[in-house]
């Protein structure tokens, strides 16, 4: 078993990734978005992808990202990747050589610190979400436009998830850097758009406290 530790970030916050790199987490790639180019700096274990770097460019950078580690040779050996947000100060070295002894890994594919579903967030199945309105600029698709993508148990991206391989291979199956304009217009939120699509590959969340990423 190897688990990549992927964190997610953006060009305006590198000024976070030198603190990041300083965790001598081995298994680390730090990916953005915003590059003419996709290219991996195996030196900074920074992952540079050609997309929107914005706010509603996370779903595209997630999918770019996962069809990455799924085709580079020196990510061949990943068989999980944990996904955590750059801002994220409570994780280290420690507790991500803790997640192998989680038994959990060897049974689910989707795992993360919080689930989020009709009982503990009922409103968001009862109207469009606005929680992307002002977060994006005048030019985007999304600009004052509610999501209603519908929803299912989806695990929060602010407290991290995990996903087998098997799972990135369904993910990267039905978007990829084939249809990415289709994408841009059908998710704003990475974290829905993961639980949705491994929804109709008969992968459902588990919640499980690792304690990383909300751990207080």
């Amino acid at each position: 078993m190897k688990i990549l530790v992927a964190v997610l970030s953006c060009n305006k916050n590198s000024h976070l990734w030198k603190k990041i790199q300083n965790l001598d987490i081995s298994n680390l790639c730090i990916f953005t978005g915003g590059s003419e180019t996709t290219y991996y700096d195996k030196d900074s274990q920074v992952l540079h992808l050609r997309c929107n770097d914005g706010y509603d460019g996370l779903p595209e950078k997630m999918i770019l990202m996962i069809e990455y580690i799924l085709y580079a040779e020196q990510f061949s050996d990943v068989t999980h990747i944990i996904k955590i947000d750059d801002h994220d100060n409570t994780f280290t070295k420690k507790n991500i050589e803790n997640l192998y002894h989680l038994k959990e890994l060897k049974k689910y594919h989707y795992i993360g610190q919080r689930l989020n579903n009709n009982s503990s967030y009922p409103w968001h199945w009862l109207e469009g979400n606005k929680w992307h309105i002002g977060k994006v600029s005048d030019k985007s698709y999304w600009y004052n436009k509610y999501y209603n993508g519908g929803y299912v148990p989806w695990l929060d991206g602010g407290c991290s998830y995990i996903l087998s391989r098997e799972a990135m291979k369904c993910i990267h199956s039905w978007y990829n850097s084939s249809n990415l304009e289709t994408l841009r217009k059908r998710e704003i939120f990475e974290d829905v758009m993961m639980a949705k699509i491994l929804y109709h590959h008969n992968i459902y969340p588990k919640q499980v406290n690792y304690g990383i990423i909300g751990d207080k």
